[in-house]
């Protein structure tokens, strides 16, 4: 290679270079200029997002965002506005776990209980109709007349009760009246709990015949034919003990007042508590599902029938008038335990509201 050929190959890396750096020098101030036309006026971070609703600046969303946003609320919390809502404008004694309930509201004002009927309503074992006008009270049944104006009515229907069994004829029946009523009234149906009539319905008699038990507990004269008359009638004077409008003694918490239990005599009569009696033994009898707080009703209700014994030298048998010792109570205590455990899991504790409105 040449003099002028070295110098030529040069200049030529010499121009590569020039062109490079001003090329490189170029790009970084065009970045530049373009990094701060389109930097946002707000910087977002964890802290700011606008998705995590909390953000102090952000930028207006559009209109299909904000319905998004507007509907964006917990499950959880829609069911409980919900259940408040239709809660609070239901009346008392209605229980919506163990009924089903339809609401029927009228297009217009609706004069006088034609439109109800309610022969064929008292002739369905477990429905009840309430009505009422706005917002009103509600009327029950035995309030409605023939000049009532209403525009809102619910129709309930309990699904399992120890009067009578539900089957595929009566809620058909049931559903029948239902419409019925809705085209006489010219009413839109809504249901507000248990559509599903049958699958309701017999889990819930399924779950009434494994709680629906009674407790039936036996004192007998040790040695007498009868009990002696002075001690019985200064037992029963305790508070513990009062007469229902049956006329039967029931045994009571002392501090509550709750009922424990109902005595009868052997025959199943009330007890006749006098010098005149001659009493063979007394029964007492525990509705399980009707009676509150279960276990410890029966450890009162076994307490006071030790008294009794030693007082009135008594001995306690059960049904089968076998003597019973502590290991057959601590028997009894476990199941009753269980049965309680079933209810309380059930959401339906015994000795509750909605327990006596099932076992009735």
């Amino acid at each position: 290679m040449n003099d002028v050929q070295l110098a030529l190959l040069i200049a030529g890396v010499v121009i590569i270079l020039i062109m490079i750096i001003y090329n490189w020098s170029e790009l970084k101030n065009l970045s530049k200029k373009q990094a701060s036309l389109i930097k946002p006026k707000n910087v977002f971070s964890d802290e700011n997002d606008p998705l995590f609703h909390n953000s102090n600046v952000r930028e207006e969303p559009s209109p299909v965002f904000e319905v998004e946003e507007t509907t964006t609320v917990k499950p959880d919390e829609t069911l409980i506005g919900s259940e408040k809502i239709i809660n609070y404008n239901l009346p008392d004694g209605i229980y919506r776990d163990v009924e089903t309930v339809i609401s029927i509201t009228s297009k217009k004002m609706q004069e006088g209980s034609g439109g109800l009927l309610l022969d064929r309503i008292k002739a369905m074992p477990g429905v009840r109709v309430y009505v009422r006008k706005d917002n009103n009270l509600w009327a029950t049944e035995a309030a409605v007349y023939d000049t009532i104006e209403f525009n809102q009515v619910l129709l309930v229907l309990l699904l399992a009760s120890r009067k009578y069994m539900l089957d595929s004829k009566s809620i058909e029946a049931f559903r029948e009246l239902a419409n019925e009523i809705s085209s006489k009234v010219d009413g839109s149906i809504f249901w507000l709990s248990n559509q599903d009539i049958e699958k309701e319905s017999f889990h819930l008699g399924k779950f009434r015949k494994e709680v629906d038990h009674s407790l039936i507990l036996q004192v007998y004269p040790k040695s007498d034919p009868t009990f002696h008359a002075g001690p019985l009638i200064d037992f029963f004077k305790q508070p513990i003990f009062k007469i229902n409008n049956k006329g039967y003694h029931e045994l009571i918490n002392s501090e509550s007042g709750i009922k424990i239990c109902t005595l009868t005599s052997l025959s199943g009569k009330a007890l006749n508590i006098s010098h005149e009696a001659f009493l063979q033994g007394i029964v007492f009898k525990m509705d399980i599902p009707n009676t509150i707080k279960i276990t410890a009703s029966f450890n009162e209700m076994v307490e006071t029938i030790k008294q009794f014994n030693t007082k009135l030298n008594g001995v306690l048998v059960d049904s089968s008038r076998k003597p019973l010792n502590d290991e057959k109570i601590s028997q009894i205590y476990i199941h009753l335990k269980k049965l309680e455990k079933i209810m309380q899991e059930k959401k339906i504790p015994s000795g509750s509201d909605v327990a006596q409105k099932m076992f009735n």
